[in-house]
């Protein structure tokens, strides 16, 4: 939907140059939606580089039950859903954060609700 809407400030852009009228609005949408995918690609980065993620998703691909389920694992989404990632990857607070990630088993394709705990720095 976001690039839908960059599109339509993209041509509103061409019409009002064509007309010679002041094109602020347009670029100024175009530039929050190119910022809003800047935001959400460096913490979706975060997100992946982290141990706590890591381990998360270890644990998925060794689960019995969810073995059981959706056979073997073939793969996990890269995009997770949910404003839980960017709380994860951005936030200066430690607890807990609560997503969901779609994983590709070979009997079928889930969506699972990971949360994830960032912990106190060790000094």
């Amino acid at each position: 939907m976001a690039t839908a809407f960059m599109g339509f400030f993209i041509d509103l852009k061409k019409m009002l140059e064509a007309q010679k009228k002041s094109t602020f609005l347009p670029r100024f949408f175009t530039g929050v939606i190119i910022v809003a995918f800047g935001i959400a690609g460096g913490g979706i980065l975060l997100l992946n580089s982290s141990k706590a993620y890591q381990d998360a998703i270890e644990n998925i691909k060794t689960d019995r039950v969810i073995k059981s389920e959706m056979g073997d694992i073939k793969g996990i989404g890269l995009f997770p859903s949910g404003t839980g990632f960017l709380d994860f990857a951005y936030k200066a607070s430690y607890g807990p954060s609560t997503f969901v990630i779609t994983v590709r088993g070979t009997r079928a394709i889930k969506d699972m609700e990971i949360t994830l705990y960032k912990s106190l720095p060790v000094e």
